[in-house]
């Protein structure tokens, strides 16, 4: 080792072990929608389906999904990595978020990547603040996949930094 990852706690270079896929989530509709890359992304439950996106207190996303109780992922892929570059800066509040990408939007409005692999629509059905994070689980109610690629997989350094 050397570097930085000299520096890194044993346990938190254990945790940045466990992987994770990376995504674009979305919310709100019209000028007030906004999108940004996550990775804290989880199936929770089949009966009904439900995922968790843990987003970190105070982004606009989590505002919006707030008051919409709607919101969507996208799964990126190799075929949708553009999506990862797009979302990666970040944008702020009112900032345009789609402007150079193909958008499609869900039965509530709220926009999606027809381009990723994948994408799934959620109602929000509960929130818990947990450390630096807010953890938002939402229903499955809808979706679908482009085809049979595999999504892309994201393995960090340290736990304590995405």
């Amino acid at each position: 080792m050397s570097g930085r990852d000299d520096k890194v706690a044993p346990q938190l270079r254990a945790l940045g072990t466990i992987p994770s896929g990376l995504f674009v989530a979305t919310a709100g509709q019209g000028d007030e929608a906004t999108g940004m890359l996550v990775s804290f992304v989880q199936q929770v439950g089949f009966a009904p389906p439900a995922i968790s996106v843990a987003l970190r207190e105070g982004r606009p996303l989590l505002d919006l999904i707030r008051a919409r109780r709607r919101f969507c992922i996208s799964v990126i892929d190799d075929a949708s990595v553009f999506l990862m570059r797009h979302f990666a800066r970040g944008f702020d509040r009112g900032e345009p978020a789609f402007q150079g990408v193909s958008v499609a939007h869900d039965d509530a409005g709220v926009p999606y990547f027809p381009e990723a692999l994948a994408w799934l629509a959620c109602r929000s059905i509960g929130e818990v603040a947990w450390s630096d994070h807010v953890l938002v689980c939402g229903e499955i109610v809808g979706g679908d996949r482009r085809d049979d690629d595999r999504p892309m997989i994201h393995v960090r350094k340290s736990g304590a930094n995405y």
